[in-house]
């Protein structure tokens, strides 16, 4: 799959691995060249959410239209971020050296709208839309921003052997959830048997990135047929829609270790609040 140059003059390059005609939702892996600016002070109508796979790159995240400079986050390999609708960010273009990207970025992303129609700006003259009104709104959000490699370390699955997590969202509320899983080297499906079964949703939608490492699953047409044997290794992508069965393969799930990471939501491809159904399995 080729890298997309972008238009204007970043020429950010990326590449579409989803995307929605209806409502504009994307998933892109969004790749970011050495000494990268980011937006003026911006804000989305629409939740996203993005994991940093490697590299770095700023964000200067502004809780308050008024605020020059808000807490620079600087976005590194491992780094999870869930922002909500109203999270003021960007303002790095043009203020200081030190906010650009020190050896460039490799992020996904998923933007759950239009990001054409549901992006504005609070600084006029930037280039983006700007909204005049934007003092009217009364209350700006903040995101949730987890280091998942330093801060946060892997704990044992409760009921499977062998199998390791990294809980970073679970909101049944919003109908939206993220988990980092580990499986060690030569770990095998019989010794989590129910963890490693083919199962479907029957309106949730999912997405798994493979973050690093091997793993081989299997998918079936429809309950019952003969099963199809995949293997994948880094920065694979796995989107299971609705009615979509698939698992972990039978036997040797992976050779060399592997973590990925998984993304759900209880229905559609952006926050619905429907909470997440139990899976249903073959």
């Amino acid at each position: 799959m080729p890298i997309v140059s972008g238009s204007g003059p970043t020429g950010w390059g990326r590449k579409v691995l989803f995307e929605s005609k209806q409502t504009g939702d994307h998933l892109t892996i969004l790749y970011v060249g050495p000494g990268a600016e980011g937006a003026p002070v911006h804000y989305h109508t629409f939740h996203e959410w993005a994991y940093n796979i490697a590299g770095d790159f700023t964000n200067n995240e502004s809780t308050s239209p008024d605020q020059h400079y808000g807490p620079l986050q600087r976005f590194r390999e491992g780094n999870f971020l869930d922002r909500p609708p109203y999270s003021l960010h960007g303002g790095e273009r043009g203020r200081q050296s030190y906010m650009k990207s020190q050896v460039g970025a490799t992020i996904l992303i998923m933007e759950e709208g239009d990001v054409s129609g549901g992006t504005f700006t609070v600084e006029p003259n930037t280039g983006m839309t700007f909204n005049p009104d934007y003092k009217k709104i009364k209350t700006w959000s903040v995101p949730r921003i987890i280091d998942t490699i330093d801060k946060m370390p892997f704990e044992p699955h409760p009921s499977a052997a062998g199998v390791e997590v990294k809980h970073l969202v679970d909101d049944q509320g919003r109908g939206f959830r993220a988990i980092i899983r580990y499986l060690p080297a030569g770990w095998e499906s019989s010794k989590a048997p129910q963890f490693a079964r083919a199962y479907h949703y029957k309106q949730a939608w999912q997405f798994n990135f493979v973050i690093a490492g091997d793993m081989n699953i299997q998918t079936f047409r429809a309950p019952g047929e003969k099963a199809e044997r995949f293997s994948l290794g880094n920065h694979f992508y796995v989107e299971r829609a609705p009615m979509s069965i698939f698992g972990l393969a039978d036997g040797v799930v992976t050779k060399g270790g592997v973590v990925w990471l998984e993304v759900t939501y209880g229905k559609g491809t952006s926050i619905s609040n429907t909470p997440i159904e139990d899976p249903t399995f073959a």
